[in-house]
């Protein structure tokens, strides 16, 4: 284990516990002494041991030793992975993925190019696999326990939104509300004091934060944009943060300093550091974070906390479903087809006929693993999309976010993806979360520091202004050649200099512009160096 980044261990007489995260209404001495007294006991079963760390309440990973029991576990969404490799005496198990690849002595034979191609649709692997045949890791809401010889691995939660339950509109918009308020107390509670920063984006989620908190009279807390000039999420956050009262910080980013970052020392060790082997390293804020951390308005025992994933959870992610005219009659192939397109398309040239098949294969056998009650699949289609996203690419890469400020020190929350949350979001009816529709109307409907009426979200502007007639003139030029076209000559030649925050500065200009694979965004590229930089390590093992 690795006792980094926010890793801990606490030793007793008779128990260790590697302990990461945070726990609402609790704290490490009372899980020490549950811990204690559960694995402790001669009699106790997998059974007992399923049952408390479902008690658990927080985001947080663990693993605990005793004489008997080894149990290892993430939390429901995996905010911070665990990895292991099965062998016949036993299972070893780290929370650094390179530690096992080395103790296990895994090489290039090792390689699963299934994985690598799962890993170049989507940006992570799928289920417990990485990109190395005998390492695994946990899934979110998975544990493994160790006792005596046999391993079990089980899953403790399954997030499950086709559990609704039929209320009134405005009992859902009451519901809601108490929930957020309840959790956002709770995380009052939990930061004691402490500065928080929020990055403050156009969108719905962090304003959710920082006007929630408002409303609780949390006082001290910073909130910042970032992006290159003329973005249009930096008005609108300035906007909301001084209706709110709140101290605001601008981090502008542009293309050559951006680019540069990507080239340095400091980023390639975040990327090393944070290896997991199975998912791409999230870049969202990693350059942006480090000019936060030389500011001296940023105390250094700061909490930052975010707004993942409200737009996933609140439904934001099933509207193109709605395409479909939801019906019994939906057919599984075209929901398995809108999803692939959202999330297993960082590369054009790899959606063929033979990998999409594999592709949903896999998420099948993924789902049949999860799902053991009987459940209308026709009915709850967008239920099982929600699901394998869930498990997928929100608890892979989105939630993989929080590595940025684990880097550089800090604390963080995720208020958005607590129990309560996850518990009422699965229960709400399809109907009031296609567009998110109770999530948006309810917002509006509270306006917690009057800041949801007049401030509009998400106006998305093309910037800088100039481009804008450029790019008139070239779309007129591409009439005669078709929109498909047109569409793919845009995404080479502007988006790079037209994306808000410049994040296709982890590539060069030039091969972005002459690329011919239809590339997606960032991620793509992101994707595109980690499988070949463990082909290049490959070919120098090879070499040797």
């Amino acid at each position: 284990m690795r006792e980094e980044y926010g890793w801990k261990l606490y030793k007793g007489s008779n128990i260790k516990i590697w302990f990461f995260g945070y726990q609402y209404n609790s704290n490490i001495e009372d899980l020490f002494s549950e811990a204690s007294s559960i694995l402790c006991d001669h009699s106790v079963d997998k059974h007992s041991v399923l049952d408390w760390i479902k008690k658990i309440s927080g985001h947080f990973s663990v693993v605990l030793e005793t004489n008997k029991w080894v149990v290892a576990a993430v939390d429901k969404i995996c905010t911070n992975p665990i990895f292991f490799v099965e062998k016949e005496d036993g299972v070893f198990i780290s929370n650094y993925a390179p530690i096992l690849k080395r103790e296990c002595n895994l090489e290039v034979s090792d390689f699963n190019t299934s994985s690598g191609l799962e890993l170049s649709m989507s940006g992570h692997t799928i289920g417990k696999k990485t990109l190395y045949h005998s390492l695994n890791r946990l899934e979110g809401g998975e544990c493994i326990l160790y006792h005596q010889g046999t391993i079990f691995k089980e899953f403790y939660y399954t997030y499950s939104p086709w559990k609704t339950k039929d209320r009134s509109k405005c009992k859902l918009k009451k519901e809601f509300t108490d929930i957020c308020i309840n959790t956002l107390t709770d995380l009052k509670s939990s930061i004691n004091g402490r500065q928080v920063v929020i990055p403050l984006s156009a969108g719905n989620d962090s304003r959710l934060i920082a006007s929630g908190l408002k409303e609780l009279g949390v006082k001290n807390i910073v909130c910042f944009s970032y992006g290159r000039k003329g973005n249009f999420e930096t008005p609108v956050s300035k906007a909301v943060a001084e209706k709110l009262g709140y101290q605001w910080l601008y981090l502008p980013t542009n293309l050559r300093d951006k680019h540069r970052f990507f080239k340095s020392d400091l980023y390639h060790k975040y990327v090393s550091d944070f290896e997991s082997y199975g998912s791409i390293p999230n870049t969202q804020e990693i350059y942006e974070v480090s000019l936060l951390n030389k500011h001296p308005l940023i105390d250094s025992e700061a909490i930052i906390v975010n707004g993942n994933s409200g737009d996933f959870i609140s439904g934001g992610h099933i509207s193109s479903i709605s395409d479909l005219e939801y019906t019994m009659k939906s057919t599984s192939k075209s929901i398995w087809k809108f999803f692939l397109d959202k999330h297993y398309s960082l590369w054009g040239d790899l959606r063929t006929t033979a990998n999409d098949d594999y592709i949903v294969s896999e998420l099948e056998k993924i789902l049949s693993l999860r799902i053991t009650e009987s459940v209308d699949v026709e009915k709850y289609h967008y239920a099982m999309m929600e699901c394998i996203e869930c498990i997928g690419r929100q608890s892979r890469i989105v939630s993989n976010q929080q590595r940025t400020y684990e880097f550089f020190g800090y604390d963080w929350r995720l208020p958005l993806w607590s129990d309560d949350m996850l518990n009422f979001w699965e229960s709400v009816p399809y109907e009031y979360k296609i567009n998110q529709r109770l999530y948006i109307e309810t917002l509006h409907e509270n306006n917690w520091g009057d800041v949801w009426l007049d401030i509009k979200a998400n106006d998305k502007k093309i910037n800088p202004y100039y481009l804008r007639w450029i790019r008139l003139l070239f779309k007129i030029l591409f009439i005669p050649a078709g929109e498909l076209k047109w569409h793919r000559f845009e995404k080479n030649f502007f988006e790079y200099f037209m994306h808000p925050s410049n994040a296709l500065t982890v590539e060069s200009y030039f091969k972005i512009l002459f690329d011919r694979r239809e590339y997606r965004n960032a991620n793509s590229w992101l994707s595109h160096k980690m499988i070949e930089d463990i082909r290049f390590n490959s070919d120098l093992q090879k070499e040797k």
